[in-house]
């Protein structure tokens, strides 16, 4: 085994200390030991970090909490790769927890791309899954294959929450922006990071889930909708995609979700289809009726 820290478990945490001891549990399980686990405490009001506190103080792996004022999970993650020592960097929410034995799964998918081909991958991704052993979403359509992020879902049709492994030098390279809100959704970084790297994909389940009623999916719509400036940008880009093998269902769907969130944005009609493409400003005009009533759907039922 190297010396240097192979892999990074990362979890942001807001008033969660009653779910952590259920990540902790499973990190505790592991027989693959090269490994830290960082937690940045996100402004929580609990005991969460007099729990990690006694958890640092009888672990025999290293654990590292950080506290910051409430800023969002994308500032939680920036903090978390700017300290992380591990090769690679898993993100593991307060109410996931870890697949036995993921750790040397991971660790053995990851070294089974040769070593002068790793530069172009971005890292490796496995399942999800629930409680009760079914995968969250669908399966890949091969037990083991290559693509990336954006590919993965939008031409093989890949769906729900899954697994992702990063290297750690890649989300250092694609920071989440600072300046977007409280709420910037992940797939704004995966994508980018996707227009340049692939990953590797493995029909393995490595994390469970529980999704809470107070989490972050439960509240998506709600989510973008007061956080536009985040969820506008994360649709134009996109629709501006290029060189991605994208199926048109997806095209559309996004290019509504621009013109429906743009709108609770109020931009004007010229900037809404400014766009460095006629194509697309003709195929955001052809989806505006459908992306209206999105609008007013939202109007009635999302609290502003």
């Amino acid at each position: 085994m190297e010396d240097r820290t192979f892999i990074t478990i990362f979890t942001p945490t807001y008033n969660r200390a009653k779910l952590l001891s259920r990540v902790y549990e499973s990190i505790k399980r592991q027989n693959f030991l090269n490994f830290e686990w960082i937690i940045v405490d996100d402004g929580s009001t609990d005991n969460t970090n007099l729990l990690v506190e006694t958890w640092s103080k009888e672990s025999n792996f290293p654990i590292r909490y950080f506290y910051q004022e409430n800023s969002g999970k994308h500032i939680a993650i920036n903090r978390g790769v700017i300290e992380a020592k591990g090769e690679l960097f898993l993100i593991i929410d307060s109410d996931d927890w870890l697949a036995d034995n993921s750790l040397e799964d991971i660790w053995q998918v990851w070294n089974s791309i040769p070593e002068e081909q790793k530069i172009y991958f971005a890292g490796v991704c496995g399942l999800c899954a629930y409680k009760d052993g079914r995968v969250v979403g669908t399966r890949y359509p091969f037990d083991s294959m290559d693509s990336d992020p954006i590919e993965i879902r939008t031409f093989y049709d890949v769906k729900g929450d899954k697994c992702e492994v990063f290297r750690t030098e890649v989300l250092r390279e694609f920071p989440f922006p600072n300046n977007l809100g409280k709420f910037v959704t992940e797939g704004l970084i995966w994508n980018r990071i996707a227009q340049k790297y692939k990953m590797r994909y493995i029909n393995k389940v490595w994390n469970y889930t529980e999704y809470l009623q107070d989490g972050l999916t439960s509240k998506s719509i709600e989510l973008r909708v007061k956080n536009l400036d985040s969820t506008v940008l994360y649709y134009k880009e996109f629709a501006e995609l290029r060189n991605k093998k994208v199926k048109l269902r997806y095209k559309l769907r996004n290019m509504i979700n621009y013109t429906r969130f743009s709108m609770h944005k109020k931009v004007s009609l010229k900037s809404l289809i400014n766009f460095s493409s006629k194509t697309l400003e003709l195929l955001c005009l052809i989806t505006f009726p459908i992306a209206f009533l999105l609008y007013l759907r939202d109007k009635m039922t999302v609290r502003m």
